[in-house]
């Protein structure tokens, strides 16, 4: 019904290794804090890492009960609004509060320039040696990547019963058939469905 499989499902990390990843990093620096939330919009949003160094500091708003994102020109040239959830607005603050204030992007450095994405990648590679969060591959250990934690994103709103159609567009795919790898990835429902069978 749904077309074929890709050659490879996403890898994804359980839940308790997310937050294990994430806490590894030192928010009592600045520069912490800031590396923080631009994981933390990956994982808690699903915005792509070039999402989070090219957003600028209007476009996104933390007026408590108004908390969201708004993408300008995407992977796929189309712009969405992402609400983003009390635990990402919270952290979103905290950096607002010690960033740049001349900054043009959000995520930035301490100097006010655009934050790479190169850089992103490196704290990624180097919080996964730090925590001993890693992924699975064919029996190889490799890095988290800024991807798995969109990733992580999309199986998790799909676990948690959110409808395909609004993951789709909170995620920005333009076909369904992408958002719908994500049921493959923990098939929760089907391993329910399973496990009792061999119950009755």
């Amino acid at each position: 019904m749904y077309g074929r499989l890709p050659y490879k499902l996403p890898k994804v990390l359980p839940r308790k290794d997310v937050a294990k990843f994430l806490n590894a990093i030192d928010v009592s620096t600045n520069l912490g804090l800031r590396d923080r939330i631009a994981l933390e919009l990956m994982y808690g949003s699903g915005l792509r890492v070039s999402e989070v160094c090219n957003l600028p500091v209007p476009d996104i708003c933390l007026e408590p009960g108004e908390e969201f994102v708004y993408v300008q020109q995407s992977k796929n040239g189309r712009d969405r609004m992402v609400p983003l959830d009390h635990v990402t607005a919270n952290w979103c603050r905290r950096w607002a509060d010690v960033r740049p204030p001349d900054a043009k992007w959000f995520i930035c450095t301490m100097t006010g320039t655009r934050l790479s994405e190169r850089h992103i990648r490196k704290v990624c590679y180097r919080l996964s040696h730090k925590s001993g969060v890693y992924l699975n591959d064919n029996l190889r250990q490799k890095p988290v990547h800024p991807h798995t934690l969109r990733h992580c994103c999309a199986t998790e709103m799909l676990e948690n019963n959110i409808d395909i159609r609004k993951v789709q567009e909170y995620l920005g795919h333009t076909n369904i058939q992408t958002t719908m790898i994500y049921t493959h990835v923990r098939p929760k429902a089907l391993a329910l469905e399973v496990r009792a069978r061999r119950r009755k």
